[in-house]
């Protein structure tokens, strides 16, 4: 059966294009999260299809011999959002479908294949005037479109313009049997891509965050607005976490930021240890960017004006807050490369709880110190706000050649999710494994219904098989 699925994959994308060489197979076998490390599986078969119709022609014949298929981006899933791993499967890597296919200045979207990278897309979009509201997650130039509206990223530009979805307008889908659904406006096939609540009911959401379980995102179309031409950076220092939320909600409360970042203490001390030094606890910084000199500056003054009246000390900006804008696709990579292997454990909250949230983090933590020290693992909590949420994020870094280690992160990333969800109230905006039994397993209806939709989808249960903790044999439910 294997040879033959072989045969037919070749036929379809040529034979450059599928391979189940043991070491390319092996190369597939792991993102970046604590799951993979642990349990690193490789699949039966690559595949990188070109075209729309190929993605079509492949899930046809994977559906038909009831095959397991999972799809992979830019291999930066940080929570392990893919279901069982299961050997027989076929792996699509959506990385050759990385073409912008419309500039569209009518309707201000841009449409581009679901393996195109964040970074390609940014600096298109600029080449022609424009510029994207959401940028992209943090996770670096590898990550693609499809894999952020896969697991529903939030990222640069968030605490303007929301997670990724809500800049979104339309999606192309195939689903499992091959067929190939349009969304939002383009239901209409003399309309074009400009909107996505129309027609009828929002059918984009059921594969948002859906982790490829329903179908493959094979294009998608998403705001612009008009290039900046010019930006501001601030950078205040913070002796207390109380004055230091104060600002960071009310800067969120005013909208003007296209990004604003708190460094709580030990991300200071692993990032800027002379702010520590100095006896600092939080940094915040933004950026603001607009069409003109003059809306830049009213914003920037404002969000200046703020934090000197809830008692931050001004530090440089140049160093602090512009560095990590010109290079936010080179972040995390660059912390990685420093201090090891990162598993991220982020979620959102409602703004004015973030400090709660943050102290509880942060006592977890110094409780488990110790520890962390034997073992050489390097925490980071930083937030990166998104509207009306506040954002707490730990990233571990550990050695994944150490046993011990990857035991004890993983370990210590799932009580983290336990106290952020049910504890503090807050709410994952990625997916993952790391969080399913703190949310989705806690609610049977909202199981049930997702149930309900993986049948009438994908009857044969084909599509990332296990995940979203769906289950694996569809007859027994």
């Amino acid at each position: 059966m294997k040879k033959t699925l072989l045969v037919k994959l070749k036929e379809i994308v040529g034979p450059k294009y599928v391979s189940d060489d043991l070491y390319v197979r092996w190369s597939y076998s792991m993102d970046s999260n604590i799951f993979d490390v642990i349990n690193p599986t490789p699949p039966l078969m690559v595949v990188r299809p070109g075209t729309l119709e190929e993605i079509s022609r492949i899930l046809r014949l994977a559906n038909e011999a009831r095959i397991p298929v999972y799809v992979r981006g830019g291999g930066t899933d940080g929570g392990g959002s893919r279901g069982e791993k299961i050997r027989s499967s076929i792996l699509i890597d959506i990385t050759r479908m990385n073409k912008v296919l419309e500039v569209d200045e009518n309707s201000q979207t841009v449409t581009v294949q679901a393996g195109t990278t964040w970074g390609k897309l940014n600096k298109e979009v600029e080449e022609k005037g424009w510029k994207l509201g959401f940028k992209g997650p943090y996770s670096g130039y590898g990550s693609t479109v499809g894999g952020s509206i896969a697991v529903q990223s939030n990222g640069y530009g968030s605490p303007r313009y929301g997670v990724v979805a809500e800049d979104m307008t339309n999606l192309k889908v195939v689903l499992p049997n091959g067929e190939i659904l349009e969304t939002g406006s383009a239901v209409n096939p003399s309309a074009k891509k400009f909107y996505r609540y129309c027609i009828g009911p929002d059918l984009a959401g059921i594969f948002i965050g859906s982790g490829g379980c329903f179908g493959v995102i094979a294009e998608v179309t998403l705001r612009l607005y008009p290039r900046a031409i010019d930006d501001a950076f601030g950078a205040y220092g913070f002796k207390d976490y109380e004055s230091c939320q104060k600002c960071y909600y009310r800067w969120l409360k005013t909208r003007e930021a296209e990004h604003i970042a708190w460094f709580a203490k030990d991300g200071l001390e692993v990032n800027t240890p002379e702010l520590a030094e100095e006896g600092y606890v939080s940094l915040l910084t933004f950026v603001v960017e607009d069409q003109t000199h003059e809306l830049v500056e009213a914003r920037a003054n404002l969000l200046n004006q703020i934090a000197k009246e809830e008692g931050g000390e001004s530090l440089d900006a140049e160093k602090y807050a512009k560095d990590d804008w010109n290079y936010k696709f080179e972040l995390l990579p660059r912390w990685a490369a420093k201090i090891g292997q990162w598993q991220w454990n982020c979620h959102m909250i409602p703004a004015g709880d973030t400090l709660k949230d943050l102290k509880a983090i942060m006592a977890f933590l110094d409780q488990r110190e110790e520890e962390l020290k034997k073992h050489n693992i390097t925490h980071s909590t930083v937030s990166i706000a998104h509207k009306n949420a506040g954002h707490v994020s730990t990233s571990l870094y550990y050695d994944q050649s150490n046993p011990e280690a990857v035991d004890l992160v993983k370990k210590l990333s799932d009580k983290y999710a336990e106290i952020a969800i049910t504890k503090n109230g807050g709410c994952n905006y990625w997916l993952g494994k790391i969080w399913y039994p703190y949310t989705i397993m806690r609610n049977p209806i909202y199981r049930k219904l997702l149930i309900k939709v993986k049948k009438a989808i994908d009857p044969n249960n084909i599509m990332n098989p296990g995940g979203l903790t769906l289950p694996c044999n569809l007859e027994e439910v």
